[in-house]
């Protein structure tokens, strides 16, 4: 993959990791940003290294949003570049063909928390802030991506008032899936990504393409997609391997279906 400056890329186990590290702007999204995010999942879409992205910034900051000094500077040709290349980038991860995960610390107002919304799973360091603080700016934030993670009540107090919520009730109406000590951030949420990376490239495409249409299925059209899908599975070599290691470790009582449970003490 191609050097870029403001984005620290690597791979990790099946986790294309995408740094966000524009400490100056406190990783803003501004125009070289924006691309250079596009241009790294293009590159990963079809990289069979990768099974699953996990976007973050640091322990501090994740993205505090828009670069709010080019809107403020730049001509109304200028907005409307920037916009178009905001809708590029929001597509380019939320049509991603493989699972993503957001790792959020410190503030992350407005156009930083759509970034995460955008993500399959987002996972919260207990410093985390969350706004949809467009308004404030006499912008619109993006309702839907509210919408589709905490309802419609939820998402209108948000998106009408632009102030902020802390992590911990972020986690209590599901705009994230787990709130992570303080200083901890990056590795449970490379954990997450790995177990998830754990399934290999095909099967990442494949549920990720279940996760995106059967969501906007009616519930019998979503029943008759998924068994099609599970149809097409069991004609599968990865199947056939997968079924005859996992029923291998049965009969051991090393039970795959259990192997992360916790129990009660």
């Amino acid at each position: 993959m191609a050097d870029f400056q403001y984005l620290i890329t690597n791979i990790d186990e099946g986790v294309g990791i995408l740094q966000l590290h524009h400490p100056e702007k406190r990783n803003a999204l501004g125009w070289e940003l924006h691309e250079e995010i596009i241009a790294a999942l293009r590159a990963w879409e079809n990289d069979d290294a990768v099974s699953c992205v996990l976007f973050i910034g640091n322990e501090d900051y994740f993205c505090s949003g828009w670069r709010v000094d080019i809107l403020n500077t730049t001509d109304d040709d200028g907005r409307r570049r920037f916009n178009d290349l905001a809708l590029a980038l929001m597509k380019a991860i939320y049509d991603f063909g493989k699972p993503s995960v957001a790792a959020v610390a410190g503030v992350a107002p407005g156009y930083g928390m759509d970034v995460a919304n955008m993500c399959d799973i987002t996972v919260a360091s207990e410093n985390a802030l969350f706004g949809s603080t467009q308004v404030k700016y006499a912008m619109n934030g993006f309702y839907h991506g509210l919408m589709s993670r905490v309802g419609k009540q939820h998402a209108r107090r948000l998106y009408y008032t632009g102030d902020p919520i802390d992590a911990h009730e972020a986690l209590r109406i599901g705009l994230v899936s787990e709130v992570t000590p303080v200083g901890e951030l990056r590795s449970r949420s490379l954990t997450l990504a790995k177990q998830i990376a754990e399934m290999g490239p095909e099967l990442a495409k494949i549920f990720k393409g279940v996760a995106l249409r059967a969501s906007n299925m009616d519930h019998l059209g979503a029943l008759q997609y998924e068994l099609t899908v599970t149809q097409d599975l069991l004609q599968r070599g990865i199947f056939r391997e997968r079924i005859a290691r996992g029923f291998d470790r049965l009969k051991a009582g090393d039970s795959v279906a259990i192997e992360r449970a916790h129990f009660p003490q």
